[in-house]
């Protein structure tokens, strides 16, 4: 079993590269950053690390949860990092495309703005790439 220092270390490798930087929490969760650690470092640390699925597969399923769940803040995060894993924008509006049946219009519709935004920002931080 892997200790909490190498859950934390690949959590925050993963987490760099995602979402092309380490995500620190405010100063609001100061008092509950031990929750949060614990978090990263079983969802990003463990789970995202498990060999039966690779990380495209479980990043367009946590944006497939995020979308019918109108999880919107938590959307542009996630999206980044299917760009970041090389999944494409076409391929990211075709899976929030297909939400719409599973979490209705309301959601649907408010994913592919928050797609929008964050691939517009994608391209301010990635000139010249493709997705």
């Amino acid at each position: 079993m892997e200790t909490r220092q190498e859950l934390a270390r690949k959590s925050q490798e993963f987490r760099k590269f995602y979402y092309g930087r380490d995500p620190q929490l405010g100063t609001a969760a100061e008092p509950v950053k031990e929750a949060f650690e614990l978090i990263n470092e079983t969802l990003f640390g463990h789970i995202y690390q498990r060999p039966a699925l690779d990380h495209r597969t479980r990043s367009l399923c946590t944006i497939s949860a995020l979308v019918v769940l109108n999880r919107d803040r938590q959307l542009p995060g996630h999206i980044t990092g299917a760009l970041n894993l090389g999944i494409t924008k076409a391929q990211i509006a075709e899976l929030i495309t297909q939400m719409l049946f599973y979490g209705g219009y309301p959601c649907a519709s408010t994913a592919l703005q928050v797609a929008q935004q964050t691939f517009e920002q994608w391209e301010r931080e990635h000139p010249g790439e493709k997705r």
